[in-house]
């Protein structure tokens, strides 16, 4: 099954993970994360890992929060969203992790 973007690709490594985050916070938008261990391409709703992170500009916190969500959801798919404030709207999603790949 294909999930948002980069789904084609192998999972990122670390450092791409980072950089992706680098680049949604300097793009000053809000990361959330949510989590689903039963995808549907129909169901665009997942599980909100707690709030999103306003006031987050480093991509070390952000990835703390993701393997506290992956260790608290084992065998769930998470991704990590980038909401812009200013158009109240969500610009980025990628699947961050998923369950049957090894990180």
């Amino acid at each position: 099954m294909r999930l948002e973007t980069f789904s084609y690709l192998p999972e990122l490594s670390s450092e791409q993970l980072a950089r992706q985050l680098r680049s949604i916070l300097g793009r000053h938008l809000v990361v959330g994360i949510e989590y689903t261990s039963a995808p549907d391409p129909c169901d665009h709703y997942w599980t909100m890992w707690k709030l999103p992170l306003f006031d987050t500009a480093d991509p070390a916190v952000v990835l703390a929060e993701l393997a506290a969500c992956r260790a608290a959801n084992p065998g769930a798919y998470i991704k990590v969203n980038g909401y812009d404030p200013g158009r109240q709207g969500q610009v980025v999603s990628f699947v961050a992790a998923q369950p049957d790949r090894v990180s």
